[in-house]
């Protein structure tokens, strides 16, 4: 008779492996000092636009839990006249909370952490009404 350890190190099969186009998430932390990881992050929070959302902001409080896990924050939150049935909007972001203390100067520093690494960017989100009466939203960092 096999041992349970013996058992699972011949049947398990780690599927992720066979996956092929999944984008990675463990560099997209380092977004605003990296180009291609930016692409990478674009790529990961498109994914918004593949579903139809009953108002948008259903699509911005879920596109934010989607961001926080790699510690990116903004305001989810937007007054509902803010939204027609076409639209855009330029969010501010913040990275794992900003910053806010000295630097080893000295210097107070009080900022979104992005603008220390690279350039100051913000979640660029546009959105349109489709004939279902649903919400299509898509959403990129620049």
């Amino acid at each position: 008779m096999k041992s349970f350890k013996k058992y699972i190190g011949e049947a398990y099969n780690d599927m992720s492996k066979d996956v092929k186009g999944r984008v990675p998430t463990d560099d997209l932390h380092r977004f605003s000092s990296d180009s291609k990881v930016l692409g990478k992050l674009n790529t990961w929070i498109g994914d918004i636009a593949d579903r139809e959302h009953i108002t948008v902001e259903a699509a911005m409080q879920q596109l934010y839990r989607k961001v926080e896990q790699i510690g990116i924050t903004f305001e989810p939150s937007m007054a509902e006249e803010d939204f027609a049935e076409t639209g855009s909007k330029d969010i501010p972001i913040s990275q794992y909370g900003g910053r806010l203390g000295k630097d080893l100067e000295g210097n107070d520093v009080s900022d979104n952490f992005i603008d220390a690494k690279g350039p100051n960017l913000n979640l660029h989100v546009e959105w349109e009404r489709l004939p279902n009466k649903m919400f299509k939203v898509f959403a990129e960092v620049k």
